[in-house]
């Protein structure tokens, strides 16, 4: 990893309101034994995180290694990946289990660093998946605001099982904007698919799910739960969204809720 790269990031973080320090940690790689970051971050809220640069595809069981370690000392974790081992903008296909273990860690993306002409920037590469299971839709936030910093305990039932304490630097204002493009890109890209919603074959009713920004095959009260919230924040009469975008996002989530009640034999 780039000493100088290490630097930039470390001021970075000490930038942030929520952090006490930031020091840079001895030049290592993920797959290292002992999986020593590259920068040390701690809180004033007496939260620690280690921070590791990756340069090079990591595998699963090194990340695990990491969570494991880290975790089992009350420390977060937080990869940053070079940007050019990531998917470009506008990407749609299957991921490498890696990027989709830290698509899952971090609920759908990956943070990123570009260096790209000495020019030092963080991105959120987000990863959507669409109605064709394990196939997905990428999209990137260049304009990602690193000013804050968290860590959270989290289990996980993928590749990477377990509880375990990760790190964040999305601030919930950026997470509440991210979720509002999400839902943007998933009805664009579900009207430009299909016309609408049909009953029976599975790839469809998976587009229901989608619809209500959900896992598909959620159980009932998770299904219902995502149509309640969302039905709130797109009715008309409350919306504080554009009234035609509103009225076209409230219709959808109501028809997939049916959908999938119908579906699902649900009363």
């Amino acid at each position: 990893m780039s000493t100088a790269i290490a630097e930039q990031i470390k001021t970075q973080f000490r930038g942030i309101q929520d952090v006490k320090f930031a020091s840079a940690a001895l030049q290592t790689t993920l797959t290292s034994r002992n999986h020593a970051p590259d920068i040390v971050v701690e809180t004033w809220m007496n939260s620690r995180l280690y921070v590791y640069l990756v340069e090079e595809p990591p595998k699963t069981r090194h990340i695990r290694a990491v969570l494991k370690q880290n975790t089992s000392a009350s420390i977060g974790s937080l990869f940053l990946i070079d940007a050019a081992l990531l998917p470009a903008d506008g990407y749609r296909g299957r991921l490498p289990d890696w990027q989709d273990d830290l698509r899952v860690m971090n609920r759908g993306a990956i943070y990123a660093f570009s260096d790209a002409e000495k020019d030092l920037r963080l991105i959120q590469v987000n990863m959507d998946e669409t109605a064709r299971r394990g196939h997905f839709i990428v999209w990137h936030t260049i304009d990602f605001p690193f000013d804050t910093v968290s860590v959270r305990r989290r289990d996980f039932q993928t590749n990477i099982r377990g509880s375990w304490h990760i790190g964040d630097i999305a601030s919930a204002k950026f997470k509440r904007r991210i979720s509002e493009e999400r839902a943007r890109q998933r009805f664009h890209y579900r009207t430009k698919q299909t016309q609408a919603l049909a009953d029976g074959p599975p790839e469809q009713i998976s587009l229901a799910y989608l619809a209500l920004e959900i896992e598909v095959g959620a159980g009932q009260e998770a299904v219902k739960e995502a149509f309640r919230s969302l039905a709130r924040k797109y009715h008309p009469d409350v919306s504080e969204h554009d009234k035609d975008e509103a009225e076209k996002r409230f219709k959808e989530v109501t028809s997939a809720y049916e959908r999938i009640k119908s579906h699902r034999r649900w009363s």
